[in-house]
């Protein structure tokens, strides 16, 4: 029976790919409970920059289907808790484990830096004008990407390096799309803006095999519209 309570609790928080799905809006309850927990097995980048060598393929780690959650070592006090990748949903659940994201655990998978998100609908901003401030020092950058968010060292990293690329690859459309305060979505069909879709075809494919975590793949509402097909069904309800 109570490995049968278990396994319910975790399919509560994915709601059947089939229906329609709203992503919700997390209050500060909810974001500061997940920003107190501990992992036990934090993530971090390799040595050197993740962009170093890429060649514009990337592996997909724990296959299509994967996804990563968090195992409580307690569950009745979730406060200390590992972050392990499952090749599907029914794996983790068949675990008791908590699906936080659709794909593989990365740097951003830790549940501070899903605090973040939850708390910060808009990251995009901040982080690409720290970018633009700082051209000249990538210190700099991730210094004041630390200070504008609550993210963890090393999704603030990736981050960091996600800018830096993209800087280097999309500074023209980036500076001009600040320079004419371009929305996030275009008319009529709500597409990227150059500068965004730059960043999702030439730096996009790495941020996600480091990072784990992104918006659309945790569930979240976002500043940058994203059509529902692209949007994972998860309810954040295991804090």
């Amino acid at each position: 029976m109570a490995s049968l309570l278990v396994t319910l609790a975790s399919l509560a928080s994915i709601p059947p790919p089939n229906q329609p799905f709203s992503p919700m809006t997390y209050n500060s309850t909810v974001w500061m409970a997940f920003q107190k927990k501990k992992c036990l097995n934090t993530i971090t980048l390799p040595p050197g920059n993740p962009y170093d060598g890429y060649n514009g393929t990337v592996p997909v780690p724990g296959g299509p289907d994967a996804v990563c959650a968090v195992k409580y070592t307690n569950d009745t006090e979730r406060y200390e808790y590992y972050l392990r990748t499952y090749v599907n949903v029914s794996e983790a659940q068949g675990d008791g484990a908590f699906v936080t994201h659709q794909t593989a655990c990365g740097v951003c998978s830790d549940l501070q830096d899903l605090a973040a998100f939850m708390s910060q609908e808009d990251l995009t901003d901040p982080i690409r004008q720290c970018g633009l401030e700082h051209l000249a020092s990538d210190n700099q950058t991730l210094e004041c990407i630390l200070a504008h968010t609550n993210l963890t060292m090393p999704c603030a990293a990736m981050f960091n390096y996600n800018e830096q690329y993209t800087r280097d690859h999309c500074l023209e459309p980036c500076l001009v799309a600040k320079a004419e305060h371009t929305p996030n979505n275009l008319p009529p069909d709500n597409h990227l803006n150059p500068c965004l879709q730059c960043d999702e075809d030439v730096s996009g494919p790495i941020f996600k095999l480091y990072s784990g975590r992104n918006r659309r793949d945790s569930g979240l509402n976002s500043s940058i519209i994203r059509p529902p097909s692209q949007i994972f069904h998860v309810i954040h309800d295991y804090y």
